[in-house]
């Protein structure tokens, strides 16, 4: 429990900051996400900070497509964030399983997700980190913007150090790899490879490292989509074009005018229009730098005597070294003809989202189709058990990963024998189970379980499908006086009272303890009364089931 509220259920994802956690709000009776700081970092001045900020973004917002989020508290040393729960998917995993999102169906995703980053505009707040993983997909179809842990609120200083870059870099705006900071169009560069990544199933450009794709936002235009499917209107690929130029003269200044593009792209009278023709980029810098490059040649001309001697010196150096890097590195195995081969990552107590991730940046991909799920003893549900191949094989870049992912931990059965029945059933219905139950004669008290089958003490149960569990239990089983014993001959009474498991005593009326009417109404032989009397009930195992019969 945290907060004096929040019920725990389980653990649904893990982050580079924080967990979260499947919670029951236990006031309001609902379903919420609980993301709270983990433990190392409770200390971290800024991890804390960006935890607090995404807190202080988010509760700033209230949008449709925007999470919700509801709470914000400390609980002890734990820091956390409850937000509203989606029972859904990321757009990531959305591409994965379904490939390219047809274009009419990628305006209606955008749509949403342009009128959630203008409200978040509008209220001075840049999400910085715009990528399909940070995009949740409902049940229902409705588009939601989360995780808001690196946004920047206008007022508020950067907590980065100056020289580092914030931000997926296959949605980074190029600006930003150059060290500029952050403004609304950066949201509006990544916003557009997101609908780039819609159509096509793909972000723009890959690379073996972070620094290389940087590399390719800031010297490229983003790729044509119409080069791929010309049947996608020019008016949707002028909106990506428009929203990813690396000039921001050209690019979207708001997502207002974003919004408007997409509602209108896709009406008749704009299916025909032009394609929309960025002009070279600006660089402000460039006219500077080449004069800086003529003095520092002139310069260079100058000292080039005297630096040549020892230029020549440490290229002999550097060449050796090189060149034993070189014949290590081949020895390793990590050069040679191995630029098509990728070592399979430790993917073990990821979830699936975390493994495919992971597999992604190593040129490889999880086998969605064929995931395997199992009960563990002691691995949560959704992480990953084991994986072929195994981890550190060396295989073919694109080689698919086949996992088997944890459906939750086995539960172990208690021993039952001994307690109420009817407690037990209601315990073991809400467990799952299919309770049969028998009734048997015992000493033991009514209700009171005496055998227990199916699952005895210590079997491990699956606690997500139905289980069948039998019992015997004790009840005591009644015996009733029966009626029409009066008048009748005392000994033909007596022998069907035995046999239905009555002990009989016979006791002899005088004349006198009789009444006038008894008298004129009953013979010699012939039973008068019976104690106890008809109808009466006797529980055969704890009461002593004896029968007087009184006759004259």
């Amino acid at each position: 429990m945290i907060g004096n509220r929040y019920q725990i259920i389980k653990l649904i994802g893990k982050g580079g900051m924080a967990d979260v956690y499947l919670a029951l709000d236990s006031i309001l009776n609902r379903e919420v996400a609980v993301k709270v700081l983990r433990n190392e970092l409770a200390e971290d001045s800024v991890a804390i900070e960006r935890f607090a900020r995404e807190a202080n973004a988010a509760t700033k917002l209230s949008h449709p497509n925007i999470v919700d989020i509801y709470d914000v508290g400390q609980d002890g040393d734990k820091h956390y964030i409850v937000m509203e729960y989606i029972r859904g998917v990321t757009l990531k995993d959305l591409l994965r399983r379904r490939g390219p999102i047809p274009f009419k169906e990628s305006v209606w995703i955008m749509k949403q997700l342009s009128s959630a980053l203008m409200e978040a505009h509008k209220n001075g707040i840049i999400h910085r980190d715009i990528k399909s993983q940070n995009i949740m997909i409902k049940d229902d179809g409705t588009v939601k913007i989360a995780d808001f842990g690196i946004a920047l609120a206008k007022g508020i200083s950067n907590i980065t150090s100056e020289n580092s870059v914030v931000g997926s870099v296959h949605y980074l705006a190029p600006e930003l790899s150059q060290g500029e900071q952050a403004t609304m169009q950066s949201d509006i560069y990544s916003l557009g490879i997101v609908f780039y990544e819609l159509i096509t199933g793909k972000v723009p450009y890959e690379g073996d490292t972070a620094v290389q794709i940087a590399v390719l936002h800031v010297r490229n235009d983003v790729p044509s989509i119409r080069e791929l499917d010309n049947s996608i209107p020019q008016s949707v690929e002028n909106i990506i074009i428009k929203a990813t130029a690396r000039n921001l003269d050209e690019r979207y200044p708001n997502a207002a005018l974003l919004l408007r593009d997409l509602n209108d792209c896709l009406k008749e009278e704009h299916l025909n229009d032009k394609k929309y023709v960025l002009s070279s980029p600006v660089n402000k810098k460039s006219e500077e730098e080449k004069k800086e490059v003529v003095n520092n040649k002139n310069k260079e001309e100058a000292n080039k005597k005297k630096r040549l001697i020892a230029t020549l010196t440490l290229s002999l150096i550097g060449i050796l070294s090189l060149a034993c890097v070189l014949i290590i590195l081949f020895i390793c195995g990590f050069i040679g003809n191995n630029s098509k081969y990728s070592k399979v990552p430790d993917i073990s107590n990821l979830s699936v989202v975390e493994a495919s991730d992971l597999l992604d940046e190593n040129y490889l991909s999880l086998d969605l189709a064929s995931i395997k799920r199992v009960m563990t003893d002691d691995i949560e549900a959704g992480l990953i058990i084991s994986f072929s191949p195994e981890a550190d094989t060396k295989v073919e870049r694109g080689t698919k990963v086949t996992v088997v992912v944890s459906d939750g931990k086995y539960q172990k059965i208690d021993n039952y024998i001994g307690r109420n029945i009817d407690e037990v059933t209601a315990l073991l219905k809400e467990m799952n189970f299919i309770v049969e139950a028998v009734a048997i004669e015992s000493d033991e008290p009514s209700g009171t379980i005496i055998t227990q089958n199916g699952f005895v003490a210590g079997d491990k149960y699956n606690p997500n499908i139905s289980n069948t569990i039998n019992f015997e239990y004790s009840e005591y089983l009644s015996i009733i006086i029966p009626f029409g014993t009066k008048g009748r001959n005392v000994g033909e009474v007596a022998e069907e009272l035995e046999k239905a498991g009555f002990t009989v005593a016979r006791e002899i009326l005088k004349e006198e303890d009789l009444t006038e009417e008894e008298k004129s109404r009953y013979q010699s032989g012939q039973v008068i009364r019976i104690s106890p009397e008809e109808g009466m009930l006797f529980k055969s195992v704890d009461e002593e089931s004896k029968i007087t019969i009184y006759y004259y």
